[in-house]
């Protein structure tokens, strides 16, 4: 190149570093292609173009370029967009050359930080030029059709109401609400809304939906007879159409003020509208207490207690008592107070016996009672009969055997190596005849035997003063360095008694620690410096 350079004069020199710099940027342009290393070649390379550049399609710059005449090139650059085509005679030294290879074709820069957001961009489109280079606008509009397209085939009622729609569902002033007033508890309430179809355009009711399980919503509209048919949601209802919206609230086991809504979605402008349904529920039955909570008792004891139950407006009934499955060891029976000849009565009462014999566990039960009095509005049981009013009165009790104790296992949780833990088991004998006195205690395995982990327990008796029980304490002394992991066996207390000589209550916990140290974490200072000193940096050897 110093040869070359020696044998042209200036003018040339200074026209062959132009040529240099605007090949060094085309090179730049095409993704780092490296320029011809020989001058010559790249002015041959280049050759002026005979007819204009297609605007559809414009030459892209060409990897090297040369100077045919004597005026000086001006280095090329990438422009922003495609520059008109020129006829062929005012185009400049520097033109764009015939390229037959395509790898050889500079591809127009994009920058890094859009290349994930279009990665082919149209390069000939101002439109999406500009939003390759605003990506937060583009990106934005994107969202929002996605959200369109989302609600436009989810859930209907997810839809935001249309304020320009002309569709209208109207009714009578006041007429939107329905007091029952007072009513009997178990009451089927029914109410039809009278409604209308009244705007400029056709109604669509998406949904009549409840605000809970006790009420019902059946939508009919008027058909063009003049007669009601069901609806179908979703089916435009015309202008001047009647729409009828009937209600059920159901009061069972339901007490005071009972309230509940109906919410309407359709292309009313307002999107929502709401339909009320109200009561005030009295009690049929009054019944005092409200259950029989026998508490604890032994599976010798015996206990009686009973419920009167009355008629809130005094009406004499006749109660039957669905006495199913009824635990052993418990008598229910049902009197009436002054019944009349049909053995009717606004009084009764529920007296419940329990014991002996009964079984061990806690006792839960229900005794349901119903009534001979029809529930108006009601429907149907599934075995055709009418609904009548019940009423229930839970029973129950925890009954123990002749030796209970609690808990009824011993966890230990999560300890360490070395770690000192205890816990207390308290054993109660019911039976007047035997007392508690210092019983065998034995640790064993899981499924009785050795344990290899027994000898790092040891156990404590102590007797419950004024009771006749007693406190055993197991305590662990600490496990061993080698232990890491759960661990499990039982706590054996032989107690002697005919009916229950031993009991049995399964040790549980977890070490953490031996050979994996420092698995749960290094023990907590008891004591901590609030001012700790900072570890010394370690010395860098020498």
């Amino acid at each position: 190149m110093q040869l070359l350079a020696s044998r042209t004069s200036p003018f040339h020199r200074f026209t062959l570093a132009l040529v240099l710099a605007a090949t060094a940027a085309a090179a730049a342009c095409s993704g780092g292609k490296e320029a011809p290393s020989n001058p010559a070649a790249a002015k041959t390379a280049a050759t002026p173009a005979k007819t204009p550049a297609s605007p559809a399609a414009p030459a892209p710059a060409a990897p090297a370029a040369a100077a045919n005449d004597a005026k000086p090139a001006a280095p090329a650059l990438t422009p922003a967009s495609p520059p008109a085509p020129k006829p062929a005679e005012e185009k400049p030294a520097v033109v764009a050359s015939k390229v037959t290879d395509p790898a050889q074709v500079p591809a127009v820069r994009v920058p890094p930080s859009l290349a994930t957001h279009n990665p082919n961009p149209p390069s000939n489109d101002p439109t999406a030029a500009a939003a390759a280079l605003n990506p937060g606008a583009d990106k934005d509009a994107l969202n929002a059709k996605a959200e369109l397209a989302k609600k436009s085939v989810g859930d209907p009622l997810a839809q935001e109401a249309d304020p320009n729609s002309k569709a209208k569902l109207t009714y009578e002033f006041g007429s939107d609400s329905k007091n029952f007033g007072k009513c009997m508890q178990g009451d089927v309430l029914t109410h039809t809304f009278q409604m209308q179809s009244a705007g400029e355009e056709d109604l669509v009711i998406k949904q009549a939906k409840p605000t809970c399980g006790c009420t019902v919503a059946q939508v009919s509209t008027q058909a063009a007879d003049g007669s009601m048919a069901p609806y179908n949601f979703g089916s435009p209802i015309p202008v001047g159409r009647k729409i009828e919206i009937t209600a059920t609230l159901h009061t069972q086991n339901k007490r005071g003020h009972a309230a509940s809504r109906i919410n309407i979605f359709s292309n009313d402008p307002r999107g929502q509208s709401q339909l009320g349904l109200e009561a005030d529920v009295d009690p049929y039955f009054q019944v005092n207490p409200q259950n029989l909570n026998f508490n604890q008792l032994s599976a010798r004891d015996t206990a009686n207690d009973k419920v009167t139950i009355t008629t809130t407006k005094s009406q004499p009934v006749k109660l039957t008592a669905a006495l199913d499955n009824v635990p052993a060891g418990m008598k229910v029976e049902l009197i009436p107070t002054s019944p009349d000849a049909d053995g009717k009565s606004a009084h009764w009462e529920l007296a419940c016996h329990l014991g002996p014999n009964l079984v061990e566990g806690n006792l839960a039960y229900t005794v349901t009672l119903k009534s001979d009095v029809t529930i108006p509005g009601g429907e149907k049981l599934p075995n055709g009969a009418e609904p009548t009013y019940e009423v229930t009165v839970p029973i129950m009790a925890r009954v123990t055997g002749m030796i209970s104790y609690t808990p009824a296992f011993v966890s230990l949780g999560l300890i360490r190596p070395g770690q000192v833990v205890s816990r207390t088991v308290r054993v109660t004998s019911h039976d007047p005849e035997f007392k508690l006195t210092e019983p065998k205690i034995l640790v064993q395995g899981r499924e009785g035997g050795e344990w290899d982990l027994a000898s790092h327990f040891s156990t404590v008796i102590r007797p419950v003063t004024g009771e006749n029980s007693i406190d055993v304490e197991l305590r662990l002394d600490g496990m061993p360095e080698s232990l890491n992991g759960s661990f499990s066996g039982q706590l054996v207390i032989q107690v002697g008694h005919p009916e229950k000589p031993e009991i049995k209550l399964p040790i549980t916990g977890v070490c953490r620690g031996g050979n994996t140290a420092n698995a749960a974490g290094p023990a907590p200072n008891p004591n901590p410096s609030p001012n700790p000193s900072p570890t010394p940096a370690p010395t860098p050897p020498k």
